[in-house]
């Protein structure tokens, strides 16, 4: 009884000495017989791993491979998206640089997705690691006694689910929300450690998820996700489409740009006069003149009729001589391009034209 107490003691106190190594999903078992865990000698110090060490285990551990193209604009992302170079946290992220998960995450992660064909990692502070859909196989590591939470892409739902190992997996189903905005999230947990087994999802939105479950007798990851980088970038192109086409119905819903004109400074000192009483039809409601331009507010009625033609007046010797002056209608105003001293507005020709003159003074 006395030896069996010393050799459970000595477990225990050996497996307190080893070093948890942390990872995105692939765990790396360490077995040790028990007699070897008792009498080993004290560990050594381990000196901090090369660079190209780091590189290596890192690449390795997020399925995701370092190149030298991808340059030094990206290494800030890239910081935070990896997995730990350090295998002496005792979780996956003690000593990690974790970023919250906003939208502006992803759409970074999409970015350098677009640019190099290389969709990175990304770890969250709130716990999550996310995986680019369609761009890596992830592999879970679980633990007995806890939940592995895998959340899929929102605005989908679940179809079926196939598990490897039914006996010694756990596995269930969920929505987090309601409707067409929930997130499909799939909890799995094991029985034991030491198991090794495959999940594949498939969603009604055409997504087969494939994963590799691992099972860890005390490190886990406690939930992973998904994001899908070509979805994002059609997103922005989207949303960039849609805000040009605002800017351009705000721009043809503008008659002019007055520029730094003040409003003040508008010069309102036109005096408009139909010549016949049916050409009172055609006379302006109010003209001014700024920033270069000159503009005629037309009644309502110009909707329902002709609208006229604008000539400009120029004196000749003895004779008035007309001009055609560039204008153009918008929203119920001419714009004249430049600033007339007389000009008329005419409908019509022979015995039944109808004609306003206007002039500034």
């Amino acid at each position: 009884m006395h030896k069996r107490f010393t050799v459970s003691t000595a477990l225990l106190c050996a497996a307190a000495a080893i070093p948890v190594v942390a990872d995105t999903g692939t765990a790396a078992s360490s077995e040790t017989s028990p007699a070897a865990a008792a009498s080993a000698p004290p560990a050594a110090p381990v000196p901090p791993p090369t660079r190209a060490a780091v590189k290596s285990a890192v690449s390795g551990a997020a399925g995701i491979s370092l190149s030298p193209s991808d340059g030094a604009r990206h290494a800030n992302t890239r910081a935070s998206a990896l997995p730990p170079a350090s295998v002496e946290s005792a979780t996956l992220f003690q000593g990690q640089v974790a970023r919250p998960l906003s939208g502006s995450a992803f759409e970074d992660a999409a970015s350098i997705w677009a640019q190099t064909g290389d969709a990175p990692v990304l770890v969250g502070t709130n716990g999550a690691v996310m995986y680019a859909y369609g761009q890596s196989h992830p592999s879970v590591t679980c633990a007995p006694l806890r939940i592995c939470v895998i959340n899929l892409i929102a605005h989908e739902h679940i179809t079926s689910m196939s598990i490897g190992d039914s006996v010694r997996w756990l596995i269930q189903s969920a929505d987090a929300g309601a409707g067409n905005d929930a997130t499909p999230v799939v909890i799995t947990k094991p029985t034991e450690p030491n198991l090794v087994t495959n999940l594949a999802i498939t969603t009604d939105a055409g997504r087969v998820y494939y994963l590799t479950l691992h099972s860890d007798q005390r490190k886990y990851v406690p939930q992973i996700g998904f994001y899908d980088p070509q979805q994002i970038i059609v997103r922005l192109q989207q949303q960039r489409a849609a805000s040009d086409a605002r800017t351009a119905a705000h721009e043809e819903s503008v008659i002019d740009d007055l520029g730094a004109v003040d409003p003040a400074a508008l010069d309102f000192h036109f005096t408009c006069k139909a010549e016949s009483r049916a050409a009172e039809r055609w006379l302006p409601v109010r003209v001014f003149a700024g920033g270069g331009h000159t503009y005629l507010q037309m009644p309502d009625t110009l909707a329902y009729g002709d609208a006229p033609a604008l000539f400009n007046l120029v004196d000749v010797g003895h004779h008035t001589q007309t001009e055609l002056i560039n204008s153009r209608l918008l929203h119920g105003y001419y714009v004249i391009d430049g600033l007339p001293a007389r000009f008329k507005l005419i409908v019509g020709a022979g015995k039944v034209t109808r004609a306003v003159t206007c002039s500034h003074g």
